[in-house]
C-alpha cells in the first residue's frame, strides 16, 4: 500500500476541492492533468472516486470542451458509473475486461454511489485510487444541520456535547472515503496506491488534520508528494 497526499497537481496549481473551490475551470483543468498522469504511471486498472455525480459531470463536460478528455482517453479508456443501478453490471463488464490489460482503463465513480458500496476493485482492477476532496455532505442538508445542532446540545451521555455535531459530520466524509478506498485491497497480496487529491490531506494529524482520521494500515504509508 502506498498513500499519496497531494496539494499540488502536475502544473503546480493548488488542489483545491473545498465545495467551493472545485467548481472553477481551474480546478477542473488541473485534475484532468493529475488523471493523465495517474493514467501514463499506473498499471492497469485506474479508480476516480468523485464527490457527486454533479461533479464527475461537470468535469467531463469541461473536458470535452478542452480537448483533456481524448487525451486522457488515449493513455487509458475511459468509464463513467451509470445513475442508473441497472447499469452497473454491464459497466463493470466492460470496464473489467478493459482494466486486466494493457494499457488498463480509468473508472469514475462516485463517493457514495453503487461502485463505493459492495464493489471489489482487487488486484489488476484497481492499482490506483484517486479520492477528489473531501465528500463532506452538502452544508445546505436541513436534516443533516439540524441533527449537528441536536448533538451540540445534547448531553454527553446521549453522545452530545460542545463540537459532537461538527465530529459527526466529519466522521460521516471519513467513513465514506475509508469505505471508498478500501475496494482496492482485498487480500495480503494486493497492492495498490492511493492518491489523496486536496491540499487538506497534507495537513498534520497533531494540527487536526482529516489525514489523522484514516485508518492506521493506511497512515503508515501516507507521504505528501506534488503530482
Amino acid at each position: 500500500m502506498l498513500a499519496l497526499a497531494v496539494a499540488h497537481g502536475p502544473s503546480g496549481a493548488a488542489l483545491d476541492y473545498t465545495f467551493t473551490g472545485r467548481s472553477t475551470p481551474a480546478a477542473m483543468d488541473e485534475l484532468g492533468r493529475l488523471l493523465l498522469n495517474v493514467c501514463r504511471c499506473a498499471p492497469h486498472g485506474c479508480v476516480t472516486f468523485f464527490p457527486s455525480f454533479e461533479y464527475v459531470d461537470a468535469c467531463c463536460t469541461r473536458w470535452h470542451t478542452t480537448g483533456a478528455w481524448d487525451t486522457i482517453h488515449a493513455a487509458k479508456p475511459v468509464f463513467r458509473e451509470p445513475r442508473t443501478s441497472g447499469s452497473v453490471d454491464a459497466l463493470l463488464e466492460r470496464y473489467g475486461a478493459a482494466a486486466v490489460i494493457t494499457p488498463g482503463a480509468l473508472l469514475l465513480c462516485v463517493v457514495g454511489g453503487k461502485l463505493s458500496e459492495g464493489i471489489n476493485f482487487s488486484d489488476r482492477l484497481g492499482r490506483c485510487i484517486v479520492m477528489v476532496g473531501l465528500p463532506y455532505a452538502p452544508p445546505t442538508d436541513a436534516e443533516l444541520s439540524e441533527r449537528m445542532r441536536w448533538l451540540d446540545a445534547a448531553d454527553i451521555d446521549q453522545g452530545g456535547g460542545p463540537g459532537a455535531g461538527r465530529a459527526y459530520y466529519e466522521a460521516l466524509c471519513m467513513r465514506a472515503v475509508n469505505q471508498s478506498i478500501g475496494r482496492a485491497i482485498r487480500h495480503a497480496r494486493d497492492y495498490a496506491a492511493v492518491i489523496l487529491a486536496d491540499g487538506r490531506w497534507t495537513k498534520a494529524a497533531a494540527d487536526g488534520g482529516v489525514a489523522g482520521k484514516l485508518p492506521a494500515w493506511m497512515a503508515q504509508s501516507l507521504v505528501s508528494v506534488r503530482a
